[in-house]
């Protein structure tokens, strides 16, 4: 697959540096769930430590426990895996320039709450696959779809090295649509990792779901207590398919009420 470079590196450039109206309130939220930061605190009444100098009126009346000690207690760590449908579909009313769009202010604010994440795509390839044994018929042949994942965002990778290929998100619709493979393949990726709280946002204009198929991967998460967040790219009925979805057709819509609302099943 061919990226222009010269394009995407625009295209990241100006997405990172929009801040749609009234995205402050979605950040915060987001932020104060995923945000990384290890609490710290101070025990009193120690027997050893630093002098606190707020137990001195103890002391005087014989209270010899007159220290405090510094607390650090580990922050619960996140692990967000952002899935992207970059089947030819998504190409149809430029669906796939939102889902960058989307892409980015997510990534903006997982970076900044110092969580690990990555961002991947997903199409199908169609293969036809014949027959070579002696006498079989050649009219007869089977169609294979084998997924096909693209790493615009490694776990590990910084925000940084990873931005001109995020930018590239939106020269990357074409294919089929192998969901149900690609989404339990994600599953299974972050089923994987260490972190405590685990999140899949799988951002999909949902051509082509089958809806009892998608209720079973939501099983499947929530198995593996991954929270798994669906964003409809588009009038989709990403809300039949998932617990916790809403549909976006624009970057502005990432500020809506609705979403927010989605998104306070993280706490």
């Amino acid at each position: 697959m061919y990226i222009n470079k010269e394009v995407a590196e625009k295209t990241y450039k100006n997405n990172y540096t929009f801040t749609p109206s009234g995205m402050g309130a979605t950040r915060a939220n987001l932020l104060r769930i995923l945000r990384s930061n290890d609490l710290v605190s101070w025990s009193s009444h120690e027997e050893s430590g630093r002098v606190d100098r707020k137990a001195f009126t103890r002391y005087a009346c014989g209270d010899a426990n007159i220290f405090s000690k510094r607390e650090v207690r580990e922050a619960e760590r996140s692990a967000v895996s952002i899935m992207i449908d970059c089947s030819g579909s998504m190409s149809y009313h430029n669906e796939i320039t939102v889902a960058c769009e989307v892409a980015i202010q997510l990534c903006k604010i997982l970076d900044k709450a110092n969580s690990e994440f990555s961002v991947t795509g997903f199409y199908g390839n169609d293969e036809l696959i014949e027959s070579d044994k002696a006498g079989a018929s050649r009219d007869i042949c089977l169609k294979a779809e084998r997924p096909v994942f693209i790493p615009f965002k490694k776990w590990g990778e910084s925000l940084g090295k990873a931005s001109s290929k995020l930018g590239g998100i939106a020269q990357c619709a074409n294919g089929s649509t192998p969901d149900y493979s690609s989404i339990a393949l994600a599953i299974e990726d972050l089923a994987l990792r260490k972190e405590p709280r685990k999140v899949l946002f799988l951002l999909t204009d949902a051509n082509g779901y089958h809806a009892e198929h998608m209720k079973y991967l939501q099983q499947l998460a929530d198995k593996q207590r991954i929270t798994l967040i669906a964003i409809g790219i588009g009038r989709t009925k990403v809300d039949e398919c998932f617990t916790h979805a809403e549909n976006v057709t624009s970057i502005q819509d990432l500020t809506s009420a609705s979403l927010n609302k989605v998104l306070k099943v993280l706490k």
